[in-house]
C-alpha cells in the first residue's frame, strides 16, 4: 500500500470507524499494512491487534501487491451497494461475518 492511499484509508475511518467493513476479509490485510507504514492507535482505534486467522489462507501465495488490489478493489465495489454492512464475501462466495473487535 502507497502512503497515499493509506492515508486515505485513516481518514474515511476517522470519520467512519465501521467502514473497515467494506474490505471484506481484505480488511485484515489493510489494517496490518497501516501499521506496517507507522498508524498506530493514536490515530485509530481499530488498530490494535486484533486479527482472524480464519481468512489468512486467501492470502498465501499473494504478494502485498496483489493483496492491496483485492483489499481495494472489494473496497470500492460495496462502498456503494453495502456500506458498512457486517456481511461480507469470500473469494470463494461464501459468507464472511467481519468483526474486527478493535473496531467494533
Amino acid at each position: 500500500m502507497i502512503l497515499m492511499q493509506a492515508h486515505n484509508v485513516v481518514s474515511l475511518l476517522q470519520k467512519d470507524p465501521f467502514f473497515y467493513r467494506n474490505f471484506g476479509v481484505w480488511w485484515w490485510h489493510v489494517k496490518a499494512e497501516l501499521k506496517r507504514l507507522g498508524f498506530d492507535q493514536d490515530q485509530l482505534s481499530c488498530l490494535g491487534s486484533f486479527t482472524d486467522p480464519s481468512v489468512e489462507h486467501y492470502y498465501e501465495g499473494k504478494t502485498t501487491k496483489e493483496l492491496d488490489d483485492e483489499a481495494f478493489e472489494y473496497q470500492y465495489a460495496h462502498t456503494f451497494h453495502k456500506y458498512n454492512w457486517n456481511q461480507a464475501s469470500t473469494p470463494d462466495g461464501e459468507t464472511y461475518l467481519i468483526h474486527d473487535q478493535d473496531a467494533e
